[in-house]
């Protein structure tokens, strides 16, 4: 037990009193112990016991970590593999409640334009009924007359009175375009007015009047919806064709001015739309029966509907309202578009917002899991590089067993006088020359350096200072 502490005491003798501290705290009696057991199984000089041992080790730790690693990798891949499930799902929600809300708007409006159409056919025939009545009762007039002429003498003035009166009796209709201009005019208008009176898509709705004011069309639509602040400048016509229609006053076409009027009203309303109602043509050249343009996010209308295919007021006015209330719809659907409202009731909106929550906690979830992938990887990067340092440890044992004297025979070492880190901290803190120690006497170095033995020479001093610092150059 004594050689080896001698050993052991020898072969820490150059080391300072600071590296022998931090290799106390670095070695436990486990690690020492570990060692030394190593040692003694060691055969023939085969050092390869040690690292077989600490690899073993280690190789199944990262096997354990890599285990972990691939359940890890394994619950991910069905985490992902059930969000796009679920996702597909969503979308397939989403989808069904998009065809039923169409197929229900389509219903709606085809069931109204049956209504309109069996309405129109209704009135037509009572027309019909009616003209045919008052024909007949006309012909029966006229076979009354016929019979009493044969009876009796009627002067050719009264024939003539007679032939007038049914002429004018058969060419009688209840026609607008019999009428003056002024009147037609007055009939669009009024025509336009009365749809506030049906108006069920908002309660504050209002039609401002502007038929008096220059370049402003003949109404400007107002609250056309809730929590939308578009407004409409509407015009209407009663005239064959707004292409070539020219209006007296300006020597313009109706068309033309309606593209200055709007143009105007845009640019002095940043939301706003426009419509012209063509109520006396089929349709209007190059736009059609029914158009839509849009002019830097400004919706203009342009519809025709012919009343005197209709010569119904009543039937004309459904017709009318029926068409201003697809406008505005279509033009609160782009409006929605353009700027979507935080007040969503609609389920579609309500799944897609549930869809995007869905989607943040899942992505927080596949964040969570690549983030604990990393941690592991870490890990396995800490062990490797663990083992790189054991190996590098195990080589300077090796190194260091290999110095030792195995024969235990004496060795005779020159043991310095004092710690020479204990000198040579002394000299550099206080700045010192090289011969310092050389012209200092022996009393002041006694002074300085209290560990100096107290028969010491400055030549043995001096050559261990030197040897010490050869050291510190190796």
């Amino acid at each position: 037990m004594e050689i080896l502490f001698e050993k052991i005491k020898l072969s820490l003798s150059t080391f300072s009193n600071n590296d022998i501290n931090e290799l106390n705290n670095r070695l436990t009696e486990d690690a020492l112990l570990l060692t030394f057991n190593s040692f003694l199984k060691i055969k023939n000089n085969d050092y390869t016991y040690i690292i077989d041992n600490l690899k073993s080790k280690f190789e199944n730790d990262i096997h354990n970590k890599q285990n972990i690693l691939d359940r890890t990798i394994t619950e991910l891949k069905c985490t992902q593999n059930e969000f796009n499930n679920y996702k597909l799902n969503i979308d397939k929600i989403i989808q069904d409640e998009v065809n039923k809300k169409t197929q229900y708007k389509s219903k709606y409006y085809e069931d109204h334009i049956e209504n309109i159409e069996m309405k129109k056919k209704k009135e037509i025939d009572d027309k019909i009924q009616y003209i045919e009545n008052s024909y007949k009762a006309q012909i029966d007039l006229l076979q009354g007359e016929l019979l009493k002429s044969q009876n009796t003498t009627i002067s050719q003035e009264h024939l003539q009175h007679l032939k007038n009166d049914i002429i004018k009796s058969i060419g009688e209709k209840n026609d607008i375009q019999n009428q003056a201009s002024n009147i037609k005019g007055q009939f669009g208008e009024n025509i336009i007015n009365n749809i506030k009176d049906k108006y069920n898509l908002s309660q504050n709705f209002y039609l401002e009047d502007t038929t008096q004011i220059e370049a402003n069309g003949d109404f400007i639509a107002h609250n056309i919806y809730p929590n939308i602040p578009d407004i409409i400048l509407i015009e209407s016509k009663f005239v064959k064709n707004i292409c070539t229609s020219k209006n007296p006053k300006h020597g313009k076409s109706d068309l033309v001015r309606f593209e200055e009027h709007y143009t105007k009203f845009f640019k002095e309303n940043p939301n706003s739309h426009s419509i012209i109602f063509s109520m006396n043509s089929d349709k209007i050249s190059g736009k059609g029966f029914y158009h839509i343009e849009n002019i830097d996010n400004h919706l203009v209308f342009y519809v025709s509907i012919n009343y005197s295919k209709i010569n119904n007021l009543e039937i004309f006015q459904d017709i009318i309202n029926f068409i201003f209330h697809t406008i505005v719809i279509h033009i609160v659907e782009f409006s929605q578009q353009k700027t979507p409202t935080d007040n969503i009731n609609d389920n579609t909106a309500i799944l897609i917002k549930t869809l995007e929550k869905s989607y943040s906690r899942e992505k927080n979830t596949i964040d969570f899991l690549e983030d604990k992938v990393y941690r592991l990887h870490k890990d396995i990067q800490d062990f490797n590089d663990l083992i790189t340092e054991h190996k590098t440890n195990i080589r300077e044992i090796i190194t260091t067993f290999n110095k030792i004297n195995h024969n235990f025979e004496p060795i005779n070492i020159d043991k310095p006088i004092i710690n020479m880190s204990t000198i040579h901290k002394f000299i550099t803190e206080n700045n010192h020359s090289i011969d310092f120690l050389q012209k200092t006497n022996k009393e002041d170095l006694k002074k300085f350096f209290p560990d100096l033995p107290s028969r010491f020479t400055k030549q043995k001093l001096i050559e261990d200072y030197n040897k010490f610092l050869i050291t510190l150059t190796t």
